[in-house]
């Protein structure tokens, strides 16, 4: 067993602090409770400072488990559980430690007085600021099982939605590394050899061979400064990406790339639209949901966008105004979403649009993945076919020499 620190309130309201052994954070929770005490706060009683650290920045689970989490926990409240006895339920039957952790601290938050989007809040690199803002949407309207079900069918969504871009971007990644390992070996093992019996021979070399040569021995009598090279420009290059002018000139570069572009302004745009829909059908603020979208948002040109968004709303002017003039918005969207402000049914029509904006981008992965395929093959036969043809060029040069 271990020792537990805690604060709680006895029957009286006042404040008592003391420890308990025992295995689990539940544990002590239904202890104090059998002893008619309110518990605030519970931690380990030999990491006090950890506990302050941990509170600061949240626990960490996999999106999986929170989808899991949230499905188990909307079917025990839609049932008539209560949102402790859930977690409780939840948290006894975790066999990851970490799900456990987090699940534990929930409870104990809620058992506190705690509201449950204020306990979810302070777990942000776990829980989204939209499921936050919909739970916290949930408690004031009374459905909370209902607003589970769209936050667990929100984060399914945009999972599902990231997997297919992050396959489609896979497969070429593994080509083009596939393409440079095997230059980079004919280079340094294969045209050696070859440059030897070359050199033997007096012949004159064709100029793409004597390139290639003359790379080849650079890169085997330097390899330990071009893997130096390589490392430093790879740390530079990371380090720039992740400033705003890096990240903002990746984001440009992504928005514009041939063929892949299209899918990525159809992957942002879906998911600001999703998220606004998905808000702002729950009741939540309408400036609130742009604020979040442009929050979440991957992209430094979209924020941008929300951003604007969120100035003109506040201004007096309908969210569709400024979607109209911009060209990261198709203006069919843009008038689709003005139709939803007219008839008042704009969440309606943005979770709509988000849908057909997402089975857009999923035609569009579809169609990338066809046109990536026999363009990998080209780029790969043109680059270890030249490399194979530049060997075998001076063959012929040779061929001659030895006819005279």
């Amino acid at each position: 067993m271990a020792s537990f620190s805690y604060t709680a309130r006895d029957s009286s309201g006042a404040s008592i602090s003391g420890t308990l052994s025992a295995n689990t954070i539940s544990e002590v929770s239904l202890m104090l409770r059998n002893e008619g005490k309110y518990p605030i706060s519970v931690h380990p009683a030999s990491d006090e400072a950890g506990e302050e650290t941990q509170t600061f920045s949240g626990i960490k689970i996999s999106r999986n488990d929170v989808i899991q989490f949230s499905t188990q926990l909307s079917i025990m409240v839609e049932t008539g559980v209560t949102i402790v006895e859930a977690l409780d339920c939840i948290a006894a039957q975790c066999t990851k430690p970490k799900v456990k952790q987090l699940v534990e601290d929930l409870s104990m938050q809620v058992q506190g007085g705690t509201d449950f989007s204020k306990a979810l809040a302070r777990h942000p690199r776990s829980f989204p600021r939209l499921y936050t803002a919909l739970i916290k949407a949930a408690e004031k309207s009374g459905m909370l099982s209902k607003l589970l079900n769209r936050a667990t069918s929100y984060l399914r969504d945009e999972q599902e939605t990231l997997r297919r871009v992050k396959g489609a971007l896979t497969y070429p990644g593994i080509m083009l590394a596939f393409a440079i390992s095997t230059t980079v070996f004919l280079l340094a093992f294969v045209l050696p050899k070859f440059t030897a019996i070359y050199a033997s021979k007096g012949a004159a070399l064709p100029v793409p061979t004597r390139i290639l040569m003359a790379i080849s021995d650079a890169l085997v009598h330097n390899w330990m400064m071009v893997l130096t090279v390589v490392a430093t420009g790879s740390v530079l290059g990371t380090i720039y990406f992740r400033s705003e002018g890096g990240a903002r000139l990746w984001h440009f570069v992504q928005l514009r790339i041939p063929l892949m572009g299209a899918m990525f302004r159809k992957l942002h745009l879906s998911r600001g639209m999703r998220m606004i829909g998905t808000m702002a059908s729950a009741g939540v603020n309408l400036v609130d949901c742009v604020e979040t979208a442009k929050d979440l948002s991957d992209n430094s040109y979209y924020r941008d966008l929300w951003h604007d968004v969120s100035q003109k709303i506040q201004t007096g002017k309908q969210l569709s105004e400024p979607l109209f003039s911009s060209n990261l918005v198709p203006r069919s969207v843009a008038q689709m979403l003005h139709s939803g402000e007219k008839s008042g049914k704009l969440g309606f029509v943005m979770e709509q649009v988000s849908g057909y904006a997402e089975q857009e981008l999923k035609e569009k992965i579809a169609e990338l993945t066809r046109y990536i395929e026999p363009a990998m093959i080209v780029v790969m036969g043109a680059i270890i076919g030249g490399v194979a043809l530049a060997l075998m060029l001076p063959i012929f040069t040779i061929s001659r020499v030895v006819a005279h």
